[in-house]
């Protein structure tokens, strides 16, 4: 009776976290929803993305609204990033927040409004319901592995789908994929003040021999700079594996970390970027 009432309080006090995850997660990133309780609107994903679904016809069709002129490659490339960045936005804020490994169970793609400094517009969001994996008691590099192999068999069939409808080849989304943990990860920690940590956790994941998301292209790097004023800068920046192919749209370029700029022309930029936020920081 006392094992048994040990481990409930056990269970109310990991679930106590997670929705503490979830909850952190609402306030800092309203660009993505997650729950842990499911409603009748959210479909399994192996539904969602079947093929043929109008899902997908409509998350590829949303993608447009990010540049003119996508032909299906490129909307693949965006849809494949929008997607997981916004599932690891959802994943890393449990498992940094909680220590629990999310696996999703239900999925919806829905409107909200999402607020910018000139008011707030019509956007598009994915919705997870989540079913968190207690491993506090496991070993670290056990539940890097177990958050990996959720990641990776969730986008699987994803992938290949999109490889189908679209064109664009497995080793291309994989690698958007990649950045986008990686980059989601770095937000998280950045936010929670467990940047270092976060940064360790996420290169634990990706890098691992023999996954679809390991490039030695992905990395992290610190890009400094020197404010008018005298002050020294500095900022964690993930660099890209893979390409969103935002350049081939009309009128589209290049994005600041993107692989396929020279190095020193990313960090160019990238510390422009940096001046830029410190400027609007300070106005």
């Amino acid at each position: 009776m006392e094992d048994a009432q040990k481990m409930g309080l056990k269970d109310a006090v990991d679930e106590g976290e997670a929705k503490a995850a979830v909850a952190w997660l609402k306030a800092t990133f309203p660009e993505v929803a997650c729950s842990l309780t499911p409603d009748k609107d959210m479909q399994l994903p192996s539904a969602f993305w079947a093929e043929g679904s109008a899902d997908v016809e409509a998350c590829l069709a949303y993608q447009n609204r990010f540049g003119a002129g996508m032909d299906d490659k490129v909307q693949a490339a965006h849809l494949i990033a929008f997607y997981s960045h916004q599932l690891s936005l959802a994943a890393a804020a449990v498992y940094l927040c909680s220590g629990r490994v999310a696996d999703v169970a239900g999925l919806r793609f829905e409107h909200y409004a999402r607020p910018l400094k000139a008011g707030a517009v019509d956007a598009g969001r994915f919705h997870f319901y989540m079913g968190p994996i207690d491993v506090s008691g496991s070993d670290p590099e056990n539940a890097d592995e177990l958050f990996h192999n959720i990641f990776v068999a969730h986008l699987k069939p994803v992938i290949a789908l999109l490889k189908r409808r679209c064109g664009l080849s497995l080793r291309a989304q994989w690698r958007l994929a990649a950045d986008s943990l990686a980059g989601a990860f770095l937000e998280v920690g950045r936010r929670r003040g467990t940047e270092a940590e976060a940064i360790a956790q996420a290169l634990a994941i990706v890098q691992r021999a023999g996954s679809p998301l390991c490039s030695e292209k992905l990395c992290y790097e610190t890009i400094e700079a020197t404010a008018e004023d005298g002050k020294e800068l500095s900022r964690m920046y993930r660099m890209r594996s893979g390409c969103c192919l935002y350049y081939r749209t009309d009128g589209g370029s290049y994005c600041d970390s993107c692989v396929l700029l020279e190095r020193e022309t990313r960090r160019e930029r990238l510390r422009t970027h940096l001046l830029e936020t410190a400027n609007d920081k300070a106005g």
